[in-house]
């Protein structure tokens, strides 16, 4: 299997590994963004001095230079980052010998003007390039597009129409990004939406505008690079673009696998994904306690994320006890009898500190989203939104009879709280096709919410902006039809083995298993290659045609666009040996949890390497807010895009020089890395004798967190 985050990691070394300087002494100057991005990989100050001499971050106050030494910066490409690269090269106080620059993907013409304009710095100049550091790996098979601020307003607001166009240009560095770090030049498919939902919400044929400008940049990268796509027995990828109004159900549904619930329900993870709890310790008292929940620092998270809560609680209970038999000095075992005491009895064992730490955590936080359930009964509301969004299918496959009664019924739990019902409503009126103004009045008087209750007005505007996603949740007429759309989620009837509550499989999921079944599968009315449709799959005239062209061509087959795809009639299917075929799944505008474990899924299922990004995480309480401010004017957004960047630089980088752009508005504290960053390293003198200095680097014990 193929780790996005192993990859990511290996370009960015390579790209420090690749750049020569005199006695290969480098000295590394990032930026705030680089540094969490080097987080994000995993990336630590020990990994990077195998390739550098130093780290720094580059408007540090402490920062001095070595006028001897070639520096290396890599950073955004801004105005404020590039005035203080020329801050570190202005004549009375130069800290460098040379610069080697290597922008991260964003440049624009403007900056670039700016770079050149900056004439006392070009003699310095060593090297100029960018980085393709365009996405961030939160997980080996997940990734995100990096710096899109609010991309659910920004492509489906349309007060935010203007930023489009510049935030496609950032998904498509992105996924051009994933192919070089893969090797792959896949094959693009995309999903078409319907008519009558473009004229309700133009942003529905961003997918498709999202694939073509990617297959072009795609197209002029490889002309311009002769050596990519590198040799591979691979088969050639799928690469398949969709938007968040393909599958509305997912990000709406109560959820009970372990990761989707405590995102859902659980208040005290934070945007770092970090986890803030009490726990025991060995004097038996609360801690305050923070654990962040991640791939590669938590095995046990990789276990358990993607299993039904019930399930994750079992397989934990079996570590708890694993563990528990491994300590000798344990004793009395017999007066565990709850949760409780096992955790006590966990927090007093000898020994085995992470894992101890690691099932404290898990053990918590999975009866927390337990404890939750219990007192909202999310069983109960769950089963029925399953049903609704099974097509009005039970568990056994049968129509349900008098749904609008199971509804009604459900809605009158009083230990459900009124986000969870309008949930519901929302799950109900999907399934209808619409429902008219007064009966959403209705239901909504019906679980206490009427026209004088607070939040009245912001749920009429929640059920009312479905319209911006293409789906017409409020009809104008009782007596209008109900609103079509192409549904490409499924659910699973008839089997023992699955809980009543999680029978719903995302369109991602569905998606993926027909293509990687076979493409014939996946109609290509609803889901369109972007050009190269493959070989075999063509009917004869077709088939002529790119025989033609294939002869003419001299590049190998790896280079020609229709070279055979892995599930070719002809028989020359990929050996078991061999490389695995890689899919790629994008939604634009936001994904949920449940979408990214049905990704791994039929990874898992299918034996292939499946990918799946998109440009920000939605928790069902987050969509809905996202959804009702979708009529907000852009300028109460309070988008990135719209906020003005300060290009001056702190006074304090200027030294003794006193000709430079400066600003009185920034001050070390606002530039501040984050302590889980890649700590700071003060540069050392050059040694005459090189290699006792790379000794020295080498085992020097300074990397201490910038505070």
């Amino acid at each position: 299997m193929s780790d996005l985050i192993e990859l990511q990691r290996k370009y960015l070394l390579d790209t420090l590994n690749s750049i020569q300087t005199p006695h290969n002494i480098k000295f590394l100057v990032i930026d705030e963004y680089t540094g969490t991005l080097f987080e994000s990989l995993f990336v630590s100050a020990n990994d990077l001095l195998n390739y550098v001499t130093s780290i720094e971050k580059i408007d540090s106050r402490g920062r001095k230079g070595q006028p001897s030494v070639e520096v290396i910066y890599m950073l955004q490409p801004t105005k404020y980052n590039i005035n203080c690269i020329a801050a570190d090269f202005y004549n009375s106080d130069r800290k460098y010998s040379k610069a080697h620059i290597r922008f991260l993907p964003g440049m624009e013409n403007h900056i670039m003007n700016f770079l050149r304009d900056k004439k006392t710095l070009q003699p310095f100049l060593a090297s100029v390039n960018e980085i393709k550091l365009a996405f961030s790996p939160n997980e080996t098979q997940f990734f995100q597009t990096m710096d899109i601020d609010k991309p659910f307003q920004i492509f489906y607001n349309k007060n935010c129409v203007e930023l489009i166009e510049k935030n496609i240009n950032r998904t498509i560095e992105s996924l051009i990004n994933i192919c070089i770090v893969t090797g792959e030049y896949p094959i693009i498919r995309y999903a078409r939406a319907l008519p009558h939902e473009v004229q309700l919400s133009p942003a529905t044929r961003l997918a498709q505008k999202l694939a073509v400008q990617f297959q072009e940049a795609l197209d002029s990268y490889v002309r311009d690079h002769q050596d990519f796509p590198p040799p591979s027995t691979r088969p050639r990828a799928i690469f398949i673009i969709t938007e968040r109004s393909l599958d509305q159900f997912a990000p709406i549904l109560h959820d009970f696998d372990y990761q989707a619930m405590a995102y859902d329900l659980i208040s005290d993870i934070d945007r770092e994904d970090v986890y803030h709890y009490k726990a025991e310790n060995e004097a038996g008292e609360l801690e305050e306690k923070s654990s962040k929940l991640a791939d590669l620092i938590d095995p046990d998270w990789v276990d358990l994320k993607h299993l039904h809560i019930i399930d994750a609680n079992e397989q934990l209970s079996g570590k708890i006890k694993e563990l528990i038999a491994k300590n000798p000095l344990l004793v009395d075992r017999s007066k565990v009898k709850n949760t409780t005491d096992l955790l006590s009895v966990v927090a007093h064992l000898k020994d085995f500190d992470e894992d101890r730490r690691r099932i404290m955590l898990h053990k918590i936080l999975i009866e927390a989203c337990l404890s939750i359930n219990q007192e909202r009964q999310l069983t109960t509301i769950a089963e029925v939104e399953q049903n609704l969004a099974g097509f009005g299918l039970n568990i056994d496959g049968e129509k349900c009879k008098h749904i609008i009664d199971t509804v009604l019924m459900t809605l009158l739990t009083k230990e459900c709280n009124i986000t969870d019902k309008v949930r519901l409503l929302i799950a109900y009126a999907l399934y209808r096709g619409g429902l008219i103004e007064s009966d959403f009045m209705k239901l909504l008087s019906f679980i206490g919410v009427r026209e004088d209750h607070e939040f009245f007005s912001h749920f009429m505007m929640l059920f009312k902006n479905f319209d911006n996603l293409g789906f017409k949740l409020v009809k104008e007429n009782a007596r209008d039809k109900p609103f079509h759309k192409a549904w490409f989620h499924d659910t699973i009837v008839k089997d023992p083995n699955i809980y009543v509550t999680s029978r719903y499989v995302p369109a991602v999921g569905n998606i993926l298993s027909k293509v990687i079944a076979n493409p014939l599968l996946l109609s290509e009315e609803e889901f369109p290659y972007v050009k190269d449709k493959p070989i075999d799959l063509l009917d004869d005239d077709e088939r002529e045609v790119v025989g033609a062209a294939a002869t003419a061509q001299s590049s190998s087959s790896l280079r020609n666009s229709r070279h055979k795809a892995a599930w070719s009639r002809n028989g020359n299917s990929l050996k078991k040996e061999g490389p695995r075929q890689r899919f790629f799944y994008y939604v634009l505008g936001g994904i949920t949890y449940p979408e990214i474990r049905a990704a791994y899924e039929q990874s898992n299922l299918k034996n292939k390497d499946v990918f799946i990004g998109s440009d920000g995480i939605l928790k069902p309480v987050s969509f809905l807010r996202s959804v009702e401010n979708l009529t907000q004017p852009r300028e109460v957004l309070n988008l990135k895009d719209d906020r003005k960047v300060k290009d001056d630089i702190p006074s304090f980088l200027m030294g003794n020089n006193t000709n430079a752009p400066i600003s009185h508005v920034h001050n070390a504290s606002q530039y501040e890395m984050k302590k889980k960053m890649v700590p700071v390293v003060q540069p050392q003198p050059v040694e005459e004798n090189t290699e006792k200095h790379k000794k020295r680097s080498k085992f020097k014990k300074f990397l201490k967190r910038e505070k």
